[in-house]
Protein backbone atom coordinates (compact mmCIF):
# COMPACT_ATOMS: atom_id res chain seq x y z
CA UNK A 1 0.00 0.00 0.00
CA UNK A 2 1.43 3.22 -0.74
CA UNK A 3 2.22 6.27 1.45
CA UNK A 4 1.29 9.59 0.29
CA UNK A 5 3.35 12.43 2.33
CA UNK A 6 2.36 15.77 3.23
CA UNK A 7 4.25 17.41 0.90
CA UNK A 8 2.86 15.84 -1.43
CA UNK A 9 -0.70 15.98 -0.85
CA UNK A 10 0.12 20.32 -0.24
CA UNK A 11 1.80 20.14 -3.88
CA UNK A 12 -1.60 18.16 -5.28
CA UNK A 13 -4.93 20.33 -3.40
CA UNK A 14 -5.73 23.61 -4.53
CA UNK A 15 -8.82 25.29 -3.42
CA UNK A 16 -10.65 25.29 -6.39
CA UNK A 17 -10.38 22.17 -7.39
CA UNK A 18 -10.89 20.70 -3.95
CA UNK A 19 -14.94 22.71 -3.40
CA UNK A 20 -15.45 21.75 -7.14
CA UNK A 21 -15.41 18.26 -6.31
CA UNK A 22 -16.79 18.85 -3.10
CA UNK A 23 -19.78 20.69 -4.82
CA UNK A 24 -20.50 18.12 -7.31
CA UNK A 25 -20.31 15.26 -4.75
CA UNK A 26 -22.91 16.64 -2.72
CA UNK A 27 -25.06 17.65 -5.86
CA UNK A 28 -25.35 14.40 -7.53
CA UNK A 29 -25.97 12.59 -3.80
CA UNK A 30 -24.26 9.18 -4.74
CA UNK A 31 -21.71 8.81 -2.45
CA UNK A 32 -23.13 6.17 0.87
CA UNK A 33 -21.48 8.59 3.91
CA UNK A 34 -22.67 6.81 7.26
CA UNK A 35 -22.97 8.76 10.47
CA UNK A 36 -20.04 9.04 12.11
CA UNK A 37 -18.92 6.57 15.02
CA UNK A 38 -17.55 8.56 18.12
CA UNK A 39 -15.91 6.83 21.16
CA UNK A 40 -14.66 8.15 24.23
CA UNK A 41 -11.58 7.21 26.43
CA UNK A 42 -9.70 8.31 28.69
CA UNK A 43 -5.66 8.32 28.88
CA UNK A 44 -3.67 7.07 32.55
CA UNK A 45 -2.46 10.70 32.55
CA UNK A 46 -4.97 12.50 31.23
CA UNK A 47 -8.21 14.41 33.42
CA UNK A 48 -10.15 15.04 30.11
CA UNK A 49 -12.19 11.78 27.44
CA UNK A 50 -10.56 11.77 24.34
CA UNK A 51 -12.24 10.94 21.61
CA UNK A 52 -11.82 8.33 18.69
CA UNK A 53 -14.16 8.67 15.50
CA UNK A 54 -14.45 6.26 12.87
CA UNK A 55 -16.03 7.51 8.92
CA UNK A 56 -16.31 5.14 6.48
CA UNK A 57 -17.45 6.35 2.84
CA UNK A 58 -17.90 4.80 -0.38
CA UNK A 59 -19.25 4.87 -4.02
CA UNK A 60 -21.03 1.27 -4.69
CA UNK A 61 -18.64 1.73 -7.80
CA UNK A 62 -14.83 2.12 -7.24
CA UNK A 63 -13.54 2.79 -4.03
CA UNK A 64 -14.19 2.15 0.07
CA UNK A 65 -12.37 4.09 2.04
CA UNK A 66 -12.35 5.11 6.12
CA UNK A 67 -10.84 7.64 8.13
CA UNK A 68 -9.93 6.48 12.24
CA UNK A 69 -9.43 10.33 13.72
CA UNK A 70 -8.54 10.99 17.35
CA UNK A 71 -9.43 14.46 18.98
CA UNK A 72 -7.20 14.95 22.50
CA UNK A 73 -8.57 17.99 24.15
CA UNK A 74 -4.70 17.55 26.38
CA UNK A 75 -2.61 18.11 23.27
CA UNK A 76 -2.98 21.96 23.82
CA UNK A 77 -1.05 22.06 26.28
CA UNK A 78 1.61 20.08 24.84
CA UNK A 79 3.72 20.06 21.11
CA UNK A 80 0.96 17.32 19.49
CA UNK A 81 -1.72 18.47 17.39
CA UNK A 82 -5.38 18.01 18.46
CA UNK A 83 -6.26 16.19 15.61
CA UNK A 84 -4.57 12.95 14.43
CA UNK A 85 -5.67 10.12 12.54
CA UNK A 86 -5.14 8.13 9.06
CA UNK A 87 -6.76 7.76 6.22
CA UNK A 88 -7.54 4.76 3.81
CA UNK A 89 -8.54 4.37 0.39
CA UNK A 90 -9.53 0.19 -0.95
CA UNK A 91 -10.03 -0.49 -4.01
CA UNK A 92 -14.20 -1.70 -3.94
CA UNK A 93 -14.00 -4.25 -6.64
CA UNK A 94 -11.14 -6.68 -4.45
CA UNK A 95 -11.19 -4.77 -1.36
CA UNK A 96 -7.24 -4.21 -2.03
CA UNK A 97 -5.76 -1.10 0.43
CA UNK A 98 -4.42 1.34 -2.19
CA UNK A 99 -3.07 4.33 -0.13
CA UNK A 100 -3.38 6.04 3.32
CA UNK A 101 -2.26 9.49 4.22
CA UNK A 102 -2.34 11.70 7.11
CA UNK A 103 -5.62 12.44 8.32
CA UNK A 104 -4.81 15.05 10.35
CA UNK A 105 -4.23 17.43 7.09
CA UNK A 106 -7.10 15.94 4.59
CA UNK A 107 -9.21 16.38 7.53
CA UNK A 108 -8.14 20.58 8.02
CA UNK A 109 -8.57 20.75 4.03
CA UNK A 110 -11.84 19.37 3.63
CA UNK A 111 -13.18 21.01 6.64
CA UNK A 112 -12.02 24.48 5.14
CA UNK A 113 -13.13 23.60 2.23
CA UNK A 114 -16.73 22.65 3.12
CA UNK A 115 -17.37 26.12 5.52
CA UNK A 116 -16.30 28.25 2.00
CA UNK A 117 -18.50 26.00 -0.18
CA UNK A 118 -21.11 26.62 2.17
CA UNK A 119 -20.58 30.34 2.39
CA UNK A 120 -20.23 30.46 -1.32
CA UNK A 121 -23.82 30.19 -1.28
CA UNK A 122 -24.77 31.82 1.69
CA UNK A 123 -22.92 35.31 2.05
CA UNK A 124 -23.98 38.36 0.96
CA UNK A 125 -22.20 38.95 -2.10
CA UNK A 126 -20.80 42.57 -0.92
CA UNK A 127 -19.21 40.83 1.75
CA UNK A 128 -16.20 42.44 2.56
CA UNK A 129 -14.90 41.00 5.71
CA UNK A 130 -13.99 37.79 7.49
CA UNK A 131 -13.76 37.12 11.25
CA UNK A 132 -12.08 34.00 12.04
CA UNK A 133 -12.48 32.56 15.93
CA UNK A 134 -9.66 30.18 16.96
CA UNK A 135 -6.22 30.26 15.71
CA UNK A 136 -5.33 26.69 15.91
CA UNK A 137 -3.81 24.73 13.21
CA UNK A 138 -6.88 24.86 10.90
CA UNK A 139 -7.30 28.15 11.12
CA UNK A 140 -5.16 29.05 7.86
CA UNK A 141 -6.94 26.50 5.73
CA UNK A 142 -9.37 28.06 6.82
CA UNK A 143 -8.61 31.87 5.42
CA UNK A 144 -7.11 30.39 2.37
CA UNK A 145 -10.37 28.31 1.78
CA UNK A 146 -12.79 31.60 2.01
CA UNK A 147 -10.70 33.62 0.34
CA UNK A 148 -10.73 30.93 -2.83
CA UNK A 149 -14.43 31.62 -2.89
CA UNK A 150 -14.70 35.15 -2.33
CA UNK A 151 -12.56 38.56 -2.35
CA UNK A 152 -12.90 40.10 1.26
CA UNK A 153 -10.64 43.02 1.62
CA UNK A 154 -9.95 42.27 5.73
CA UNK A 155 -9.42 39.40 7.07
CA UNK A 156 -9.48 39.71 11.56
CA UNK A 157 -7.87 36.53 13.44
CA UNK A 158 -9.08 35.94 17.13
CA UNK A 159 -6.86 33.41 19.73
CA UNK A 160 -6.82 33.50 23.32
CA UNK A 161 -2.91 33.93 22.62
CA UNK A 162 -2.69 37.03 20.43
CA UNK A 163 0.98 35.98 19.64
CA UNK A 164 0.01 32.67 18.06
CA UNK A 165 -2.61 34.77 15.52
CA UNK A 166 0.60 36.73 14.51
CA UNK A 167 2.41 33.85 13.91
CA UNK A 168 -0.65 32.42 11.70
CA UNK A 169 -0.53 35.47 9.64
CA UNK A 170 2.89 36.21 9.51
CA UNK A 171 3.38 32.48 7.48
CA UNK A 172 0.53 33.10 5.55
CA UNK A 173 1.77 33.73 1.66
CA UNK A 174 -0.89 35.20 0.64
CA UNK A 175 -0.93 39.11 -1.44
CA UNK A 176 -1.18 42.04 -1.09
CA UNK A 177 -4.91 42.56 -1.77
CA UNK A 178 -6.39 41.66 1.72
CA UNK A 179 -5.28 42.93 5.25
CA UNK A 180 -5.16 40.71 7.71
CA UNK A 181 -5.03 41.75 11.42
CA UNK A 182 -4.69 39.50 14.78
CA UNK A 183 -7.20 40.70 17.42
CA UNK A 184 -7.16 40.57 21.18
CA UNK A 185 -10.37 41.22 21.47
CA UNK A 186 -13.12 40.74 19.28
CA UNK A 187 -16.53 41.81 20.86
CA UNK A 188 -16.57 45.17 19.49
CA UNK A 189 -16.22 43.84 15.63
CA UNK A 190 -18.95 41.60 16.10
CA UNK A 191 -21.90 43.81 14.59
CA UNK A 192 -19.85 44.99 11.89
CA UNK A 193 -18.01 42.34 10.43
CA UNK A 194 -19.87 40.70 7.18
CA UNK A 195 -18.53 36.49 7.87
CA UNK A 196 -17.94 35.41 11.32
CA UNK A 197 -16.16 32.14 11.11
CA UNK A 198 -15.73 29.80 14.49
CA UNK A 199 -13.20 27.26 14.58
CA UNK A 200 -12.61 26.25 18.70
CA UNK A 201 -13.05 24.01 20.67
CA UNK A 202 -15.32 26.10 23.09
CA UNK A 203 -17.39 24.69 25.43
CA UNK A 204 -19.21 28.16 25.88
CA UNK A 205 -20.66 30.55 23.83
CA UNK A 206 -18.11 33.06 22.22
CA UNK A 207 -21.02 35.27 21.26
CA UNK A 208 -24.93 35.63 21.59
CA UNK A 209 -27.35 37.43 19.40
CA UNK A 210 -27.36 40.51 20.52
CA UNK A 211 -23.81 40.88 19.91
CA UNK A 212 -24.71 40.43 16.00
CA UNK A 213 -26.03 42.95 13.13
CA UNK A 214 -28.06 42.04 10.27
CA UNK A 215 -27.11 40.23 7.18
CA UNK A 216 -24.22 38.36 8.54
CA UNK A 217 -22.98 34.73 7.75
CA UNK A 218 -22.13 32.57 10.89
CA UNK A 219 -19.73 29.55 9.77
CA UNK A 220 -19.72 27.49 12.57
CA UNK A 221 -16.96 24.36 12.51
CA UNK A 222 -15.53 23.67 15.94
CA UNK A 223 -17.73 22.07 17.59
CA UNK A 224 -19.24 18.27 17.36
CA UNK A 225 -20.12 17.05 20.52
CA UNK A 226 -22.94 17.97 22.76
CA UNK A 227 -20.96 19.65 25.40
CA UNK A 228 -19.46 22.48 22.87
CA UNK A 229 -20.90 25.24 22.05
CA UNK A 230 -19.45 27.97 20.24
CA UNK A 231 -22.73 30.27 19.87
CA UNK A 232 -25.54 31.13 22.00
CA UNK A 233 -29.24 29.43 21.17
CA UNK A 234 -30.11 32.42 20.93
CA UNK A 235 -28.05 32.72 17.86
CA UNK A 236 -29.31 29.92 16.56
CA UNK A 237 -32.74 30.78 16.55
CA UNK A 238 -32.23 34.05 15.21
CA UNK A 239 -30.83 32.67 11.73
CA UNK A 240 -31.48 31.57 8.68
CA UNK A 241 -29.80 27.40 9.76
CA UNK A 242 -28.38 24.95 7.01
CA UNK A 243 -25.98 22.39 8.08
CA UNK A 244 -23.30 19.97 6.36
CA UNK A 245 -25.95 16.65 6.80
CA UNK A 246 -29.39 16.48 8.35
CA UNK A 247 -28.52 12.58 9.80
CA UNK A 248 -26.33 13.68 12.06
CA UNK A 249 -25.46 16.92 12.73
CA UNK A 250 -28.77 18.14 14.00
CA UNK A 251 -28.14 15.43 16.74
CA UNK A 252 -24.40 16.19 17.26
CA UNK A 253 -24.07 19.82 17.20
CA UNK A 254 -23.95 21.31 20.89
CA UNK A 255 -25.42 24.62 19.63
CA UNK A 256 -28.66 22.86 18.01
CA UNK A 257 -28.88 19.84 20.58
CA UNK A 258 -29.38 23.22 23.33
CA UNK A 259 -31.47 25.03 21.48
CA UNK A 260 -33.87 22.51 21.03
CA UNK A 261 -33.26 21.45 24.54
CA UNK A 262 -34.07 24.56 25.85
CA UNK A 263 -37.29 25.50 23.61
CA UNK A 264 -35.71 28.03 20.73
CA UNK A 265 -35.28 25.79 17.99
CA UNK A 266 -36.63 22.66 16.22
CA UNK A 267 -35.01 20.86 14.26
CA UNK A 268 -37.60 20.92 11.40
CA UNK A 269 -36.50 24.72 11.01
CA UNK A 270 -33.18 23.80 9.71
CA UNK A 271 -33.63 24.68 5.62
CA UNK A 272 -31.53 22.30 4.26
CA UNK A 273 -27.86 20.58 4.25
CA UNK A 274 -25.10 21.03 1.41
CA UNK A 275 -26.98 18.83 -0.90
CA UNK A 276 -30.01 21.11 -1.13
CA UNK A 277 -27.43 24.10 -1.58
CA UNK A 278 -25.04 22.44 -3.56
CA UNK A 279 -28.41 21.78 -5.95
CA UNK A 280 -28.90 25.15 -6.17
CA UNK A 281 -28.29 27.26 -9.42
CA UNK A 282 -28.04 30.39 -7.34
CA UNK A 283 -27.51 31.78 -3.73
CA UNK A 284 -30.15 30.48 -1.35
CA UNK A 285 -29.87 33.95 0.78
CA UNK A 286 -33.34 35.22 0.51
CA UNK A 287 -32.14 38.93 2.24
CA UNK A 288 -29.34 41.13 3.10
CA UNK A 289 -31.30 41.21 6.20
CA UNK A 290 -31.44 37.78 7.51
CA UNK A 291 -28.31 35.83 8.92
CA UNK A 292 -27.39 33.32 8.02
CA UNK A 293 -26.03 30.20 9.48
CA UNK A 294 -24.27 26.98 8.26
CA UNK A 295 -23.44 24.01 10.92
CA UNK A 296 -20.75 21.33 9.77
CA UNK A 297 -19.66 18.65 12.23
CA UNK A 298 -17.89 17.08 9.00
CA UNK A 299 -18.96 13.72 6.89
CA UNK A 300 -16.57 11.07 5.89
CA UNK A 301 -18.26 11.82 2.15
CA UNK A 302 -16.01 14.80 2.33
CA UNK A 303 -12.87 12.54 3.74
CA UNK A 304 -14.15 10.04 0.64
CA UNK A 305 -13.92 12.93 -2.02
CA UNK A 306 -10.36 14.25 -1.48
CA UNK A 307 -8.88 10.85 -0.46
CA UNK A 308 -10.14 10.18 -4.53
CA UNK A 309 -9.00 13.48 -5.90
CA UNK A 310 -5.47 12.87 -4.30
CA UNK A 311 -5.23 9.50 -5.27
CA UNK A 312 -6.25 10.22 -8.51
CA UNK A 313 -3.91 13.51 -8.97
CA UNK A 314 -0.74 11.51 -7.70
CA UNK A 315 -1.23 8.89 -10.18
Amino acid sequence: MIWISDEEIENIITYPALIDALSEAFAKDEIVSPPKVIHNYKAHAGREENNFLYMPAWDNDKYFGCKLITATLGNKESEYPYINGVYNLFDAQNGRPLVSMDAKLITNYRTAATSALAASKLIREDADSLLVLGNGAISPYFIKAHLSVHNYTTIYLWGRDQSKSQKVIDRLDLDGSVKIVSLDDYKDLLPEVDVISCITSAHEPLLTQSELGNGQHLDLAGSFTHDMHEVSSDVIAGSTVYTDNLDTTPFHAGEIVRAVEVGLFDVDQIKGDLTHLCQSQSNCRKSNVENTLFKSTGMALEDFVIAQLIWGKYR
